[in-house]
């Protein structure tokens, strides 16, 4: 899963005051300057159906409607899924969430099929939080209530098809770096085309450098994730 910095609470250009989110909707270009036009949770690629989450439902938490500290960007897919359910308290230890966390270093996607799952390397108490974050949105969710393909089903297995294609390709001088930056951006689902080109030292560094992802940040200078809360010592991710 590919994280997010969403920045400090945005301010008025003039006389630098708190932004009053009275319309919530209006986080939502705001959002999409920072972290790119990808859904925070599943990482589709959406241009024109971005929904703004509350992680602490507006139906329980009121006062937390407007409040930034409270906004995720999302996919309508992910928001329906969610509904009203209400994260467990306290949600910011009991769950990994891109805007708090390296959740490149709490999840990690599989070769064959797209599942999201916890990282391999997890405590038993890390790998409770990871798959508490995946119930919350149904992030492996294949169909819906309807019989239908779930949308973010589907475009993760074209976006895994894509990258292994990419690779193949790569490895036999058929295709650029650029080539695959560009299509990966097009695509979305950052930490898959990682996750396909671990190995392969250029394009991986092209991959993090992209400005589209917002995801250089989060790396070393050897290209491998590191922890934002190092000052917590059980559980620095």
């Amino acid at each position: 899963m590919r994280p997010v910095n969403k920045g400090s609470w945005p301010t008025t250009p003039v006389r630098s005051l708190k932004i009053k989110f009275t319309d919530w909707s209006k986080a939502i270009p705001i959002l999409k300057q920072r972290t790119g036009w990808y859904c925070h949770l599943c990482e589709m690629r959406v241009t024109n159906a971005l929904a703004i989450e509350h992680i602490k439902p507006k139906e329980h938490f009121s006062k937390l409607e407007s409040h930034w500290d409270n906004f995720l960007l999302i996919c309508n897919h992910c928001n329906s899924s969610k509904l009203a359910k209400v994260p467990q308290a306290s949600y910011r230890r009991k769950y990994y969430w891109p805007h708090l966390n390296n959740t490149l270093l709490a999840f990690e996607y599989g070769h064959k099929l797209p599942f999201i799952s916890p990282a391999a390397n997890l405590s038993k108490p890390q790998r409770a939080r990871a798959v508490r974050l995946i119930r919350l949105y149904s992030l492996n969710k294949q169909v819906n209530s309807n019989g239908e393909s779930d949308t973010r089903w589907i475009e993760k297995m074209s976006a895994l098809k894509d990258a292994i294609d990419s690779l193949i390709e790569y490895q036999n001088s058929k295709i650029t770096v650029e080539s695959i930056t560009r299509l990966a951006k097009k695509t979305g689902f950052f930490a898959i085309w990682l996750s396909i080109f671990n190995n392969t030292p250029q394009v991986k560094e092209a991959l993090i450098n992209c400005s589209d992802f917002h995801v250089s940040s989060f790396f070393d200078l050897t290209l491998h994730p590191i922890p934002r809360n190092l000052s917590n010592p059980t559980d620095p991710i």
